[in-house]
């Protein structure tokens, strides 16, 4: 199996940015994957929301293996059968000497919409990618999106469990 991606994306001046950074804009967080082998069907393009992370466990599985890790679930089925996938989950843990200020960002994409939470200030962003596709018209705040807002927050809360048992490391450099 031949896989080919990236771990990010770079702003070349979406939102009056360039590089990357803590924010979570399509831009960003959106990469190409191609990947290739046995079963895996040529030209075919998968619309489901899924992450590098899960690389992990579907390297192990085409070699036979078993995945013990809990955040990274095997695009094989997806890839070979019609399995599917509701969103895409992304976190980003960033200590104050990275940005000036310590920012605890989750993320979910699903097809249409993608919401990040900072869980320390509670505040947010809600994109309606099929309506605003660059991201311009925050829906957080929006009345009219409270039940999108929740089901998103939702799946937010249902991801690792156990990683909010962890204790907090200790702060080594800046990152």
């Amino acid at each position: 199996v031949v896989i080919y991606t990236t771990d990010h994306g770079d702003w070349l001046g979406d939102h009056g940015l360039v590089l990357k950074g803590p924010m979570m804009y399509d831009g960003l967080m959106r990469v190409g994957m191609i990947m290739r082998g046995p079963g895996i069907a040529a030209n075919r393009v998968i619309p489901d929301p899924v992450s590098t992370v899960d690389l992990f466990s579907t390297i192990l599985d085409y070699a036979g293996g078993e995945s013990a890790q809990h955040d990274s679930r095997s695009l094989r089925p997806l890839l070979e059968g019609d399995a599917t996938r509701d969103y895409a989950y992304n976190e980003w843990d960033l200590r104050a000497g990275r940005v000036g200020v310590a920012l605890d960002l989750r993320t979910v994409r699903t097809q249409r919409y993608r919401l990040t939470h900072e869980a320390g200030s509670g505040a947010g962003e809600l994109y309606d990618l099929q309506e605003d596709p660059h991201e311009m018209v925050n829906r957080f705040d929006d009345a009219g999106h409270a039940a999108v807002r929740r089901e998103l927050l939702d799946m937010i809360a249902s991801e690792n469990p156990a990683d909010r048992k962890r204790p907090v490391l200790p702060v080594v450099g800046t990152a």
